[in-house]
């Protein structure tokens, strides 16, 4: 005689129904901890966009200012006080939208200069910071900007190293970001 693997009368409604729920546990079980981690990975990628977006137009800010002649009439008398004007304006815009300025920021407003090609937006050209008086003195014409490195914190680094610039860092969990804006001083 052979056994029977179900029921001799069938499978009851009741039946089907705990075997139903119980298939649908275990699907939820396996879905659940991939569409958490997606739902975490899409959160933690806006937040990096976010702060990049946020310290690109910091730098945008900075530069606008830094590129103003001071003797031009305008409350700045002295270069310090322009590239003083372009931190703050630096720290205030980044403040204001969310990111703010640590200790470990570096806002350093720079000069560009050609590299030897004399062609601007290659890898040899020379970035000095101006943070005292240049040899020679920015002129009409030259580039000067804004240079940001900031560090973001983030539990999910792996995901976001495309944010990442380098910059030697000791911690997992941090990128370094950096954004440099240039402009034509006027």
């Amino acid at each position: 005689m052979k056994k029977r693997l179900y029921p001799a009368g069938g499978f009851s409604k009741l039946s089907i129904k705990a075997v139903e729920r119980g298939q649908s546990m275990v699907e939820i079980a396996f879905i659940l901890p991939i569409f958490l981690v997606f739902i975490f990975a899409i959160i933690e990628f806006g937040r990096a966009w976010a702060v990049k977006q946020a310290i690109t137009a910091a730098a945008q800010d900075g530069a606008r200012i830094l590129i103003l002649p001071y003797g031009a009439g305008l409350t700045y008398t002295s270069e310090d006080a322009v590239r003083d004007a372009a931190r703050a304006a630096v720290e205030a815009s980044m403040n204001s939208s969310g990111t703010p300025v640590t200790a470990s920021t570096k806002i350093n407003p720079v000069r560009i200069k050609p590299g030897n090609d004399g062609i601007f937006n290659t890898p040899d050209d020379e970035i000095e910071l101006y943070d005292t008086v240049l040899s020679p003195p920015v002129t009409r014409g030259d580039r000067v900007g804004i240079q940001i490195r900031y560090r973001f914190e983030t539990p999910a680094p792996i995901l976001l190293r495309m944010f990442d610039t380098g910059g030697g860092t000791t911690s997992q969990s941090v990128i370094n970001m950096g954004v440099t804006c240039y402009m034509s001083h006027e």
